[in-house]
């Protein structure tokens, strides 16, 4: 089998020219030059560039993380019109088609809420794991549940009706029968941390938690329940990872795997790494056992603070976020660390102490987020996807050809 790389040469000089940067020039919220510049140069040499990616072939699990569910298997890479890149990358070819390559053929996690009806979830997610299996059915299949409603903004001024939290449990167990025995990543409620304005905290909570519960009790799905970023615990309250930990202790993290870091944030892993420890700890000491965690990688090519992030226009909110069009810009979004186990890998750049870290706690870097979204939400925008893929310091997918 015989590999090469999607839109090389262009990725090549992205890599080369954001490293002769000091770190991210002027970044209010950078990683330091240590990290990122030799590794990255290195990745562009091919010296640290791997063979197969996620998709191509299982990646082994870390010796300090011998459970690690979403290892020793093959991630699929769904393609239909369930995913929103899915359709513009099929239908483009050369350049076009390399840059999209960086989106198109990469394992992401397919939101579902309650745009899916009650009584259409099941045949929904299976028809997507259908797809995302393509024959293998130990091939790994993601998703996030963001069917909580009210949610975010509104949720903050009502509550739920008897008829929709019926209707949730409806879904939920609709859901699990699609999944079944299924290999499933499963993102808990994004953006969790709005359930703390919430009228009705305590009903919601019990819902997450029947849930998380209902979802975990199935023999092959691993549930991440989201926490927020390394940036955000509470609206108005900032980071306290004690926080966060309460959060989780609210929404059945007892019977999850673990929890979920920036999902539409712009924080970055190192960053989110050391967030998530303290959580792990948080969690420890109040007797939840050592849980463990996944951090969103699809829009941290250049980390930065939610509250340093420029929208894209002057009408935009930051969940539209400038996109980064040069290889040195800063305050913007762009494609970050691709799909994978190895999360201690040195081509991420990552200092010995994070990688430490890494090793133990960190199940995946996984790309459920969706910057090339609009408002992290639909539709597509093409531009936004082709600039990101233009700008971001890691090169294209690997592609197999006969």
């Amino acid at each position: 089998m015989l590999f090469r790389r999607l839109g090389l040469r262009r990725a090549v000089t992205t890599v080369l020219a954001f490293a002769c940067v000091s770190g991210i020039v002027g970044a209010p919220y950078s990683l330091a030059s240590a990290q990122v510049d030799a590794p990255a140069t290195a990745y562009a040499r091919g010296t640290l560039a791997p063979s197969t990616e996620v998709w191509q072939q299982a990646e082994r699990p870390y010796d300090e993380n011998r459970s690690n569910p979403l290892a020793d298997r093959v991630w699929g890479v769904y393609q239909g019109p369930q995913d929103q890149t899915s359709g513009p990358f099929l239908a483009s070819n050369g350049k076009k088609r390399e840059l999209l390559a960086k989106i198109g053929m990469r394992p992401k996690t397919k939101w579902y809420g309650t745009f899916v009806p009650d009584n259409g979830i099941r045949a929904t997610a299976e028809s997507h794991i259908a797809s995302a299996q393509a024959g293998d059915p130990d091939k790994l299949v993601q998703i996030a549940v963001f069917r909580m409603k009210p949610w975010e903004h509104e949720a903050c001024e009502r509550r739920s009706t008897p008829q929709e939290r019926r209707s949730y449990k409806r879904w939920i167990n609709e859901l699990a029968a699609g999944i079944a025995d299924t290999p499933m990543l499963v993102v808990m409620q994004p953006d969790g941390p709005f359930l703390w304005c919430t009228p009705d905290r305590a009903a919601k909570s019990r819902l997450l938690t029947y849930a998380t519960q209902r979802l975990s009790a199935l023999s092959r799905t691993s549930v991440y329940i989201d926490a927020g970023a390394a940036d955000w615990c509470e609206n108005g309250r900032g980071n306290d990872p004690e926080r966060c930990a309460q959060l989780l202790m609210s929404t059945g993290v007892e019977y999850a795997r673990g929890f979920a870091l920036d999902s539409t944030h712009y924080t970055g892993p190192a960053e989110n790494i050391a967030h998530g420890t303290k959580i792990v700890a948080a969690l420890r000491r109040a007797g939840y056992g050592t849980k463990h965690f996944i951090i969103d990688t699809a829009k941290s090519g250049r980390p930065t603070m939610w509250n340093d992030m420029i929208p894209e226009g002057r009408k935009d909110l930051k969940d539209n976020a400038r996109v980064c069009r040069t290889a040195i810009q800063t305050r913007c979004v762009t494609l970050g660390i691709p799909p994978t186990v190895r999360t201690a890998d040195p081509r991420w750049g990552l200092s010995e102490g994070d990688r430490a870290l890494a090793r133990r706690y960190v199940d995946g870097f996984v790309w459920f987020g969706r910057p090339w979204l609009y408002n992290q939400a639909d539709p597509f925008m093409m531009k936004r996807a082709l600039t990101m893929a233009r700008s971001t310091p890691w090169p294209g997918p690997l592609l197999s050809t006969p």
